[in-house]
């Protein structure tokens, strides 16, 4: 079965193709404008799911913590930007956005005083936390950038 992940990089090869054909229709940039930033994010946080460190050494857990809390932080507040939207479609960005918050603040929260139990702990848990919050921010992006697959 194929991952969004998998999903995504067909489309941006059919997207490559047509560019490299010169047939790509301007209206969809924007759409590969997101495409690329998704594909982007979901490698990054993929590598750190991958990277994450099998140990109970809180320091090193703590350095690994802090590197997936920022690139968190970043995709929080970048990218605003998408097609001209109603009062409407402003709300679901901000209910969306709203919800998104509040799944991060809960992840910090639990991570915060995190204690790993055994060596695989940690990596089991930030994997569940990317794991967590990725369906959220699917569902914000798509507020901005719908992209069918």
């Amino acid at each position: 079965m194929a991952t969004i992940l998998d999903k995504y990089r067909e489309k941006q090869s059919i997207i490559q193709s047509q560019i490299s054909e010169n047939s790509l229709p301007p209206e969809e940039l924007l759409q590969m404008q997101e495409l690329n930033y998704r594909v982007c994010v979901l490698e990054t946080f993929q590598a750190f799911c991958k990277s994450a460190p099998i140990t109970m050494d809180t320091r090193v857990m703590g350095y690994h913590f802090q590197l997936v809390d920022a690139y968190v932080r970043f995709i929080l507040t970048e990218r605003r930007f998408g097609l001209k939207t109603d009062a409407e479609g402003k709300k679901k960005q901000e209910t969306a956005l709203t919800s998104f918050e509040s799944v991060v603040q809960d992840g910090r929260k639990r991570f915060s005083s995190f204690a790993a139990g055994t060596q695989e702990q940690y990596k089991s848990c930030i994997s569940q936390y990317i794991n967590t919050i990725l369906p959220v921010w699917m569902q914000y992006r798509n507020t901005y950038n719908n992209i069918n697959l």
